[in-house]
């Protein structure tokens, strides 16, 4: 009986290091294989280069630009354009093209509005993709044991 036992606990000395090695061997795997898709995912992010401060005063200055956009656009859009009847023909024409000027000036400024707000949605977006900050360590046990 005592052979036995002393037989089982070699053997269990010996597979003890190599389950450790494996187990060693796969974490490393793991973190490895975790730490490129971070980095691909944070490559895919436009804006991951810049400092969170920077982030946040570029969204500052979206909002101002928006606001300041958004009042042009609508006293643009509140000016009707109206195409009244003109005897001539000479005089339709031209009122036509008054009124198509205008709505070509509402609708640079919808497209200007718009472009703001997607550059701001933009910034916002990697600011909230920043705000779950985590330690090193938790960093570190996340890449090695999330599968």
């Amino acid at each position: 009986m005592d052979r036995r036992r002393r037989q089982a606990g070699g053997v269990l000395l010996l597979l003890l290091p190599i389950a450790v090695a494996g187990l060693a061997a796969a974490g490393f795997w793991n973190y490895r294989r975790n730490l490129e898709l971070e980095q691909r995912a944070a490559a895919a992010r436009p804006l991951h280069g810049y400092s969170t401060r920077d982030l946040e005063a570029l969204a500052g200055a979206y909002r101002q630009e928006i606001a300041a956009h958004s009042a042009a656009y609508a006293s643009q859009k509140t000016k009707r354009a109206e195409a009244r009847d003109r005897a001539y023909f000479d005089e339709q024409v031209r009122e036509f093209e008054s009124v198509q000027k205008h709505s070509g000036r509402v609708r640079e400024a919808g497209a200007e509005l718009s472009v703001r707000e997607a550059d701001l949605a933009r910034v916002e977006a990697e600011l909230r993709a920043r705000s779950g900050v985590e330690t090193d360590l938790d960093r570190h046990l996340r890449l090695l044991f999330t599968f």
